[in-house]
């Protein structure tokens, strides 16, 4: 960034780039769209039945492109209320999407717009459900003569009508033609030759003008019109506008959250670029011909996370194969990057790529699915990434033999013994075997133990031969952070912050407890990279010149932080918690007087970021309308698709803070009542009409006749701290009374943990069990024990949960004093003592410990640097 470049070659790159970005955009990302209509081609013959509270009309229909924008549904008299409520079901009848139409002002009879933007696969088979909303209408019929092609049998009240189908027209979105985007990118690309020549032909003529300039001034120049743009128009979305919320505390916050997040942008382009005078960066301590290689193993560490987070999002096995190879070739990639170019491009390498195409073709064709087979593709990519594995590990087991001979063979022909440096087995290392061995021995059917030892011990008994492992931990700290940024640009783009069912935000994962998991130890290292950058910086300075030093970590720690408060899980706050503590006595034990110096960054940093997280998390997914849900997923319908922007059902500041205060704090908010049908209730949020659009004062239901509404009121002493309704309590002790101890308060909290914990304890032997689980006394299985110890017990036997608690204990003691006997030259050693708390605490609640658990990935990874041990012969 700061090379010297003249003006023309400032103006070439930024024309060149701007160009590629424009051309990218088009395709292959195809961005641009446009929307095409779809109708079934009949005629308007009749009226539908009554539409109401208790009538409802479905529409089966197949999707001719996966992204149905919006329906346009003819609406023939709204007899009561104003508002028709419209769903889309998939083939099994579940409601994916739910919205409802204002059709005041609208021309009746005529046809409404139903906006959805919703992604749905093609030739898939799903339903339009046109129900009341406090309302009774009807809809216009139409009746095909011939075949109705994409639009299937309709349904009143779950009775087919045969030969008729609802009078709509299907508007699906898709990217613009071929010939259009072929025209766009010629354009863009003679716009792009035409500046270039202008440039070339000025500066030709007038050379006394191309001064000289930096890459951060062309950086600036280009990053700074494009993040003012930005900003500037989400701030006047929020304000005047109101694009997102009606509620001033919102407007106010949102616009406080636009302003800090703007002001580190800003600062992160004009900031002037100073070196690291206090403390270690992963990068900046790395050397510059290192860098590259450097890159992509944190690339590597990066996607290895990505897979393994993949993995606790899938449901089905398949999926479970699938993201388990892509780790596993990730991490191949990993080890195969610590080798030189030479190690890699020798005679035996390309004999094994040889032997090994050949015999892959042949097994590739042996057991490839024909397209009449179930899941054929998936069976097929599994077999090419299984393929690509064997091919890679048998590059790592090549390498690795060569780098153990040519060992031995130097250690033989050497004569120098003195001073010798070499590197010994620690305790720690000793443990770690032990487990391995007994995670094989005792594997009773389970395979991931003998994968785990493989990949992990070949990586460290490769980094006992590598130049570089004194740069492992940068490389690590690297790596993680590099993954949590994916994740952010992921959750930003597609991951939209609900305010219900539960209100509590999975990032990339679809349940808070696999989310607390990953910022845990995410959070580990942030902590580490903040407070080694704390330490180190004198006393005496002012904080100013702390945050141009640290300013990106201070960044860092408080967005990874704003995101773990999001999940509103105490597993998290208390797995965080106990990191930051732990991390803080061990570095205040060798700089004194530190701990609350430490603290103070902490807060103001988690105090900043949180508004901008929050602000950019509600705001920009529902920007893009490209929402991911998972299967599981607990998101409200009414936020599905391409929901309205000020939708109240979306997280806002009110209701974070009341969910907050009952989950965390046990303290009972204030009814939080934002209907989407707005005009349907007073100011008092009182109902106005009935369910089926009469006024109140008429209404022919009978509780509303009786007088006062009665909402349900919370009762029992849980239901202060979890918020539930008497109806939900009354669902959840159905459920508890199954197996849950409802007399011991701690089991009913904790969701019946202490009774699954009895369960495992009391069928444990010494060699371990080859079923799955354990019997709860309800006769259930409880599938895992929520508890990591017991559960390696359980599966593997008490003697090898006995060697993996004292391996975790070696971990702590082992990091520890790593950290300490490397404070001053590699502080970042600290990060495998923090991720081995985080691991620690929350394996107490949950099971962190398997091969494709992304803690257990970092945690693995953490472990390296305390394999072996220098030992100095003299």
């Amino acid at each position: 960034m700061r090379q010297i470049i003249s003006r023309k070659t400032a103006i070439t790159i930024t024309t060149i780039l701007l160009a590629l970005v424009a051309i990218l955009s088009i395709f292959p990302l195809r961005i641009w769209t446009n929307v095409k209509e779809y109708s079934a081609g009949g005629e308007y013959t009749q009226d539908s039945g009554v539409i109401n509270y208790e009538y409802t009309l479905m529409q089966k229909f197949v999707t001719q492109y996966d992204r149905l924008s919006s329906v346009d549904v003819y609406v023939s008299e709204m007899i009561n209320g104003r508002y028709i409520g419209v769903s889309v079901y998939d083939e099994n009848a579940i409601e994916i999407l739910r919205t409802f139409i204002d059709t005041d002002g609208h021309d009746l009879p005529g046809f409404i717009n139903v906006p959805l933007e919703l992604n749905l696969e093609v030739g898939k088979e799903y339903y339009i459900g046109l129900k009341g909303c406090r309302s009774k209408y009807l809809v216009g019929l139409e009746d095909l003569s011939g075949e109705a092609g994409y639009v299937g049998s309709l349904y009143y009240n779950w009775e087919e009508i045969p030969g008729q189908h609802i009078y709509a027209r299907y508007n699906y979105r898709m990217p613009v033609s071929k010939s259009a985007s072929l025209s766009a990118i010629l354009v863009i690309a003679l716009a792009c030759f035409i500046i270039l020549a202008v440039t070339g032909a000025f500066y030709k003529k007038f050379p006394e003008k191309n001064a000289l300039s930096t890459g951060e001034s062309l950086l600036r120049v280009v990053a700074n019109p494009i993040a003012a743009a930005f900003f500037g128009a989400l701030m006047i979305m929020v304000f005047p506008l109101k694009v997102f919320d009606l509620r001033v505390a919102d407007i106010i916050f949102y616009e406080i959250g636009l302003i800090i997040a703007a002001g580190m942008a800003f600062y992160g382009i004009n900031h002037k670029v100073v070196s690291h005078k206090f403390g270690i960066s992963f990068w900046n301590g790395i050397n510059e011909k290192n860098r590259i290689v450097y890159a992509l193993q944190m690339l590597m560490i990066a996607l290895a996370i990505w897979h393994a987070s993949d993995y606790m999002n899938g449901l089905y096995d398949i999926f479970h194969t699938l993201s388990e190879r892509r780790m596993v070739i990730c991490l191949l990639l990993l080890i195969i990057l610590t080798f030189s170019f030479t190690d890699v491009f020798n005679i035996y390498n390309l004999l094994w790529l040889i032997v090994s195409c050949i015999g892959a073709i042949s097994y590739y064709r042996a057991n490839v699915l024909g397209p009449d087979e179930k899941e054929f593709d998936l069976h097929n990519m599994a077999l090419k990434y299984l393929i690509i594995i064997v091919i890679l590990a048998g590059f790592v087991v090549i390498n690795l033999i060569r780098s153990l001979v040519s060992s031995i063979t130097h250690n033989i022909r050497s004569s120098k013994k003195v001073f010798n440096t070499c590197r010994r087995i620690s305790v720690f290392g000793c443990v770690l075997i032990l487990l391995f061995a007994m995670l094989i021995i005792f594997r009773n059917t389970r395979t991931w133990g003998i994968f785990l030892t493989l990949i992990y011990g070949g990586l460290y008994f490769r980094l006992y031969y590598w130049n570089g492992k004194k740069d492992w931990y940068k490389i690590l700290s690297g790596g993680l952070m590099l993954n949590f940024a994916i994740s952010l640009g992921y959750s930003l783009l597609h991951r939209y912050f609900p305010g219900y069912v539960s209100g509590r935000f999975g990032f990339i994962f679809h349940t808070v407890t696999v989310t607390a998991e990953y910022l845990t130890f995410m959070g580990a290292v942030a902590t580490v990279m903040l407070a080694i950058k704390v330490v180190a910086f004198p006393k005496g300075l002012h904080f100013t010149e702390l945050f141009k030093t640290a300013w990106k970590e201070i960044i860092l720690f408080g967005w990874i932080m704003a995101y773990a408060i999001f999940t509103v899980s105490r597993t998290a706050y208390v797995a965080i918690c106990a990191v930051i503590l732990a991390v803080l006595l061990v570095v205040v034990s060798q700089y004194k007087r530190q701990f609350f110096r430490i603290i103070a960054v902490m807060l103001v940093s988690v105090i900043v970021c949180f508004p901008a997280a929050f602000t950019l998390q509600r705001i920009i997914p529902t920007v893009v309308t490209q929402p991911v849900f998972y299967v599981i997923d607990d998101a409200d319908a009414s936020i599905r698709g391409g929901a309205s922007w000020d939708n109240p059902n979306f997280m806002c500041v009110e209701r974070f803070v009341n969910l907050f205060g009952l989950k965390i704090l046990g303290i009972e908010a204030d009814d939080y009542f934002y209907p989407v049908d707005t005009y349907n209730y007073d100011e008092k949020g009182q109902p106005v009409l009935d369910n089926y659009g009469y006024p109140i004062e008429n209404s022919v239901e009978e509780y509303y006749q009786q007088g006062a509404i009665l909402l349900p009121q919370p009762v029992g002493d849980y239901l202060v701290a979890n918020g539930f309704t008497h109806a939900e309590y009354l669902m959840l002790m159905d459920t508890l009374n199954e197996y849950v101890d409802v007399d011991n308060r701690l089991d009913v909290i904790s969701n019946g943990r202490i009774t699954i914990f009895n369960s495992y304890l009391k069928d444990m032997n010494m060699f371990g069990h080859e079923a799955m689980g354990a019997e709860l006394p309800n006769g259930e299985i409880a599938v895992h024990a929520h508890n990591t110890y017991i559960q390696v017990a359980y599966d593997n036997g008490i003697i090898t949960g006995v060697v993996f608690v004292l391996l975790i204990l070696a971990a702590l003691i082992s990091g520890a004093g790593m950290y300490k006997k490397n404070k001053e030259k590699n502080p970042l050693t600290l990060i495998s003592f923090a991720i081995t708390i985080g691991f620690v605490v929350a394996g107490m609640t949950e099971w962190v410990f398997h091969l494709c658990n992304p803690m257990t990935v970092a945690l693995m990874l953490s472990f390296a640097g305390m394999i072996f041990k220098e030992k100095t012969n003299e």
